[in-house]
C-alpha cells in the first residue's frame, strides 16, 4: 500500500504542476534540426546506419556512451537503463528509444556490441551503436562527451527530444520509476494529459519499492540502487545470478573482498571471480567503490531480505 501511495503522491504532485517539463533552457538552448549529426553509424545487427536519420529523427531517446571492456561504470550504468526500459515498455520502441554509442570504436565491432546488449537483456528496438573513429567522434563532441581517456568520460544519460528540440541531462541511478517519469515528461503531449487530469496507467503505479520515497535500511537502500539491476535474492537470476544462500555458498571475507574490488580476484586469476566472469559475460561484477560500511550493510540484507 506504502509504494502505490507513494508513486500517488509524485503523479498527484505532476498533475497539480501540469507535469514536469525538460530542463532544456537550464542545460542550454533547444537543439535545431542540425546541430545532431548525421554521420555514418553501424548497429549491433550490422546494419549500416545514419545517426540522426535512422537513430534519433522523430523520437524521444535516451542516450549513454558506452565501452565494452570497461570493468566499472558502463556495465552498471547499462544494467540500471535496462531497469529503466522495463518501466516504459508501453512507450518503448514507440516514442521513446535507447541508444548506447561506443568511445572506443576501433574495438567495439558490431558482435561485440550484439554480445554486450543480449548480455544485458535489452529490447530489439535499443540500438547499439558503433562506426568510424572520426565520425564517432563528432557524435561525441556534438552530444557533450569530450573527455579524452576512455576510462574518465560521462556516465550520466542524455535525454532528446527530436520533435521539440528539448534535452536534458539525467543519472542512471536516480531511482528507476522517478527516472521513468522524467523521461515521459520529454513528450509534451504526456505533459498535457497529466495536466488534464488523466487516468493514471498502471505502468506509472509499478509494485516495485521506489527507492527514495520509501523509508528503508542501509542494505536494502544500497541493494536496489547499485545491486537489484543485475540480480535478485530469491527470484533467480536476472542480468548477473541470484544471490540467495550467498554468504552459505561463499566464504564471508571471500564474498567481503569480492564486493570491494571484483576487478582485483580476477587480475589474482581467482578461480570463483573467472568462473562468475565467464559465466555471464561479458557482464562482469565492476567495482562499485563500496566501504567496509556498505559491504556489511549489502550482506546482512542480502542474508536476510525484507
Amino acid at each position: 500500500m506504502f509504494q502505490r501511495s507513494s508513486v500517488a503522491l509524485v503523479v498527484f504532485a505532476l498533475i497539480w504542476a501540469g507535469g514536469p517539463r525538460p530542463s532544456a533552457a537550464a542545460d542550454g538552448p533547444r537543439w535545431g534540426g542540425d546541430y545532431v549529426p548525421n554521420v555514418a553509424v553501424i548497429a549491433q545487427d550490422g546494419r549500416s546506419l545514419r545517426f540522426r536519420d535512422d537513430a534519433v529523427r522523430g523520437k524521444i531517446i535516451v542516450l549513454s556512451f558506452i565501452y565494452t571492456a570497461c570493468s566499472n561504470i558502463c556495465p552498471l550504468v547499462t544494467a540500471r537503463l535496462s531497469q529503466l526500459q522495463d518501466s516504459l515498455r508501453d512507450v518503448l520502441g514507440r516514442s521513446v528509444f535507447f541508444v548506447s554509442v561506443s568511445i572506443d570504436p576501433v574495438n567495439d565491432t558490431p558482435e561485440k556490441l550484439a554480445a554486450f546488449a543480449a548480455a544485458f537483456r535489452t529490447d530489439p528496438s535499443w540500438l547499439f551503436l558503433t562506426g568510424d573513429f572520426a565520425d564517432i567522434n563528432v557524435i561525441r563532441y556534438k552530444l557533450g562527451e569530450r573527455t579524452q581517456a576512455l576510462t574518465q568520460h560521462r556516465n550520466d544519460i542524455l535525454l532528446f527530444n527530436d520533435r521539440t528540440g528539448d534535452w536534458q541531462r539525467a543519472s542512471a541511478f536516480d531511482d528507476i520509476e522517478l527516472l521513468a517519469l522524467t523521461v515521459r515528461s520529454m513528450d509534451p503531449q504526456w505533459r498535457g494529459a497529466m495536466g488534464r487530469g488523466s487516468e493514471t496507467p498502471d505502468a506509472l503505479a509499478p509494485e516495485a519499492p521506489l527507492g527514495v520515497l520509501s523509508h528503508q535500511p542501509a542494505g536494502q537502500s544500497l541493494f536496489l540502487k547499485l545491486c537489484a539491476s543485475c540480480h535478485t535474492v530469491g527470484l533467480g537470476p536476472r542480468i548477473g545470478p541470484d544471490l540467495t544462500g550467498l554468504l552459505q555458498r561463499r566464504d564471508r571475507r571471500w564474498a567481503a573482498r569480492y564486493l570491494a574490488d571484483p576487478e582485483a580476484l580476477r587480475a589474482e586469476r581467482d578461480p570463483t571471480a573467472i568462473q562468475l566472469a565467464e559465466s555471464f559475460a561479458p557482464a562482469r561484477m565492476p567495482t562499485l567503490g563500496l566501504s567496509e560500511g556498505d559491504i556489511e550493510d549489502l550482506m546482512a540484507f542480502i542474508e536476510t531480505p525484507k
